[in-house]
């Protein structure tokens, strides 16, 4: 008989600060599913860390089960949903966002050659501001829930344009301007038959185009630069055979303040057996 073994996290904000002083924070409204389903779901308001950020709300929530004729299949399935948002973001009065909301569902139907069905639909960001400065992020989720699993992801990249400029981003490193630490993060590869991958997982963000209404910010792809504050990089993806991985804001702090500030993280697994 199939079994299968559920897996999932959702984690609303995760902080290390090293200057002025070094702290390790707790992660905050943290969620997971156990291995045999169910649901798991944490709340917190109204957070303040010293003056270095802030959140109105923060919500995660997990949920696996088994599911019968879903969306009018007769075929049995497996579907965990990973969803976690924040409001009211306020980092050093310089990244703020009314809402972010970061959203996987994962449909699978144990099939022995079989992956799942990843879905993204929901993840948005609200009213983004970066020094003050309205930040439009279009996010690709409507191309990556076309191509909705591995496999059909990577026989859209051989032949579909739109989602290898996703993948390879093309000349988001033109600019020798580009600092060298954000580098790893904007590194454009040269388009290739095969899905770029590491590991079996291939790293990009789920950023089409970032668009302001005035000038001021170094941006390169997802990733935005501020002197003086630090990096900000938006909605980045990592995406394995059976796997999704969103992080929908990291903030590496820069001097005088040194850290990391993480926003979202929500992460799919399951597995038949």
């Amino acid at each position: 008989m199939n079994q299968f073994r559920f897996q999932g996290y959702a984690i609303g904000a995760a902080a290390r600060i090293e200057q002025p002083f070094t702290d390790l924070l707790e992660s905050q409204a943290v969620a997971a599913v156990g291995s045999i389903g169910g649901r798991s779901a944490a709340t917190i308001r109204n957070f303040r860390y010293r003056d270095i950020f802030r959140f109105d709300l923060a919500q995660s929530q997990v949920t696996g089960s088994r599911c019968k004729g879903q969306c009018g299949s007769a075929e049995e399935s497996y579907s965990t949903h990973m969803q976690a948002t924040i409001e009211g973001v306020d980092v050093l009065s310089m990244v703020t966002a009314d809402r972010i909301v970061a959203n996987v569902v994962s449909t699978d139907t144990i099939s022995p050659d079989g992956e799942p069905s990843v879905r993204l639909i929901g993840t948005r960001f609200e009213n983004l501001r970066i020094a003050g400065i309205p930040v439009k992020v279009d996010l690709a989720t409507d191309l990556f829930d076309t191509y909705d699993t591995h496999a059909a992801l990577a026989g859209a990249y051989r032949e579909n344009e739109a989602i290898r400029s996703i993948v390879d981003r093309p000349g988001a490193v033109s600019s020798a301007a580009a600092p060298r630490h954000i580098l790893p993060f904007i590194h454009a590869r040269e388009s290739k038959q095969e899905l770029p991958a590491y590991r079996g997982r291939t790293r990009t963000s789920l950023v089409r185009n970032l668009s302001v209404s005035e000038g001021g910010l170094d941006m390169w792809g997802h990733v935005i630069c501020v002197k003086g504050f630090g990096t900000i990089r938006l909605a980045e993806i990592e995406i394995s055979r059976r796997t999704r991985l969103v992080n929908m804001l990291q903030i590496d702090l820069d001097c005088p303040h040194q850290g990391a500030v993480m926003f979202l993280e929500v992460c799919d697994g399951g597995e038949g057996y």
